[in-house]
């Protein structure tokens, strides 16, 4: 896991004063590489990270899910250019949920917005249900408060995810 370089990504040390280290290591940025190892290596450290002060082994199952989908997007869309870039993840628990902040500097959005989520539909039923297409779906369903912005280069996605069954 490496940390970023507050100037190439612009603002992306923590503010960590008055925090126990354990806190402060929670608010640390994730930084990976957009490809398959790094989506496995971030969903690693979040588990890592909040694992121990979750109140039961599976609390952090759905926030795997989302944020597994979230990375994968982003290492399949907005990177798909053969570009290798950076995923620059913020997680911080806030009471039951846990606040996600996604960045990264790959292609913007279709149109500049969030995709619908609409689930695929089954043109041909003698092939069988759709393999892909239900990543928003997920996402849309399991987080809260989603937002997209894209700055300067940067696109950036923030989203709660619920740490216990609501």
């Amino acid at each position: 896991m490496t940390h970023p370089d507050p100037m190439r990504g612009g603002g992306l040390t923590p503010s960590n004063a008055g925090q126990s280290p354990a806190d402060a290591d929670a608010a640390l940025p994730i930084v990976v590489d957009a490809n398959p190892m790094g989506v496995r290596s971030a969903l690693a450290e979040m588990r890592a990270r909040f694992a121990p002060t979750a109140p039961g082994p599976d609390m952090l199952g759905m926030a795997e899910t989302v944020l597994a989908e979230v990375l994968n997007n982003v290492v399949e869309h907005a990177y798909r250019r053969g570009g290798n870039g950076p995923i620059e993840l913020r997680l911080e628990r806030c009471g039951g949920r846990l606040k996600v902040d996604v960045r990264d500097y790959g292609d913007p959005m279709p149109d500049g917005v969030l995709p619908s989520g609409a689930l695929p539909t089954c043109e041909d039923a003698e092939d069988g249900p759709p393999e892909g297409g239900f990543g928003w779906f997920l996402i849309r369903a399991l987080a809260r408060d989603l937002s997209y912005t894209r700055e300067n280069g940067q696109n950036r996605l923030r989203f709660f995810v619920p740490l216990a069954d609501a």
